[in-house]
């Protein structure tokens, strides 16, 4: 039953959500291979971003296979949001060399979103989820058209990270001057995903291909349209089809429905 009086509001918390990109589409070894390897790109990255107390005790680490989810102190959010997705980049750029030298056709590309908001922590048992709107927009956010498409429209040779940052984030760290990235240069972008739906701010830290040709216009939003088509519109209601053949020496007129009567005058 609800509680007749009111809860105490959980300490807000960052909390970053970093995934592969078509980690699925490559085979068991290269997988393997690639698990091994993002949670030490990941903390490669925060170590040359200056940040490697944020990764080294975060609140609430969580891997995915695929990717790593995690939860730290909102006063670390101007650095991370200034520095991390660089640096990220620069990280998983120089491991695609490797990664190709281990399979020609590996490539380890990436997509992050950062959001802030009242997480309740989880329990010391360790056994209980972190969950609530903050983590579940977050994961959402990450699954919108929009940063898959900044990835699918740029070189995968130049460009590996696409990073989405969340209103609150842009408003509270970005426009409020705490961090160095200035607001120019995250786009904002409409999106909606299952129960999530809102702008997002997406920040590309080395923009190529159809994406530093096309910017986030018409060009971007077709790749977007090809990441998530249209659904079909609706019928515009009933459609009547009549044909007429041959000749005649006087108008012909074609109707569908026809009440009362027809007078056809010169």
């Amino acid at each position: 039953m609800p509680s007749s009086e009111p809860l105490d509001l959980p300490p807000y918390r960052a909390v970053l959500v970093v995934d592969t990109k078509d980690f699925g589409s490559n085979d068991d070894v290269v997988q393997t291979v690639m698990a091994e390897s993002i949670y030490d790109i990941l903390t490669r990255a925060f170590g040359r971003a200056g940040l490697a107390h944020v990764v080294e005790a975060p609140l609430f680490p969580h891997l995915t296979g695929d990717g790593v989810g995690m939860g730290f102190d909102t006063r670390y959010l101007p650095a991370v949001v200034s520095r991390f997705f660089d640096a990220l980049q620069q990280e998983l750029a120089e491991q695609d060399s490797r990664m190709r030298v281990f399979r020609r056709t590996a490539s380890l590309r990436m997509r992050a979103s950062l959001n802030v908001g009242p997480v309740s922590d989880p329990g010391p048992d360790g056994r209980s989820a972190v969950v609530g709107s903050t983590v579940i927009t977050a994961h959402r956010m990450l699954d919108t058209a929009p940063v898959r498409a900044a990835l699918s429209g740029s070189d995968p040779e130049q460009t590996f990270v696409s990073a989405v940052l969340s209103q609150r984030v842009f408003e509270d760290v970005l426009v409020s001057g705490y961090a160095t990235l200035s607001p120019s240069r995250v786009a904002p972008v409409p999106v909606s995903v299952k129960e999530f739906s809102g702008t997002v701010y997406l920040y590309v830290p080395k923009p190529s291909g159809d994406l530093l040709r096309d910017g986030f216009g018409s060009g971007y939003q077709a790749v977007v349209d090809a990441v998530t088509p249209e659904p079909a519109p609706p019928p515009l209601g009933h459609v009547t089809t009549n044909t007429f053949s041959g000749t005649s020496n006087a108008p012909v007129v074609q109707v569908g429905t026809l009440h009362g009567g027809l007078n056809q005058g010169r």
